[in-house]
């Protein structure tokens, strides 16, 4: 598929309003404190385009290569975050792709900032069983 100039256009400026609404929430939830974003392993994260951007906006991010390969049980989003929105969401049939673009930021607005500073506190404590558990399971540990 090819893409004019307007196409590109609109599309980069619905990237940038996403990534300011994304920092204005990070910012509002850490309180203006600071705050480390973490990469994951997904294939797009390592795209030049998505490190240019990271690198602009995000200076100190965790790089994919300083994370743990197939480590959902320490990734907030994973381990907890996904599962609250699949919860709001299910049981619900999408006539389309942007109805379940726009589903799933009804439900990420509406959950609760208390939350996910639990969620994003209790990294520290999953950190610490991994590294007990010499890198495996250490989920009983919890």
């Amino acid at each position: 598929m090819r893409m004019n100039f307007k196409t590109c256009n609109r599309e980069a400026s619905e990237v940038l309003r996403s990534l300011d609404a994304f920092k204005f929430r990070l910012r509002r939830h850490f309180a203006a404190g600071p705050f480390i974003l973490q990469q994951d392993w997904a294939p797009s994260h390592g795209s030049r385009s998505t490190l240019a951007v990271l690198e602009a906006h995000f200076p100190g991010f965790l790089d994919k290569n300083l994370w743990p390969a197939s480590s959902p049980d320490l990734n907030p989003m994973d381990f907890s975050v996904w599962g609250m929105l699949e919860g709001k969401i299910a049981g619900k049939v999408f006539a389309t792709v942007d109805d379940l673009k726009a589903a799933l930021e009804v439900a990420w607005a509406s959950i609760d900032d208390g939350y996910l500073r639990r969620t994003v506190n209790s990294v520290k404590k999953r950190l610490r069983a991994c590294v007990k558990a010499r890198g495996s399971n250490f989920e009983i540990l919890l």
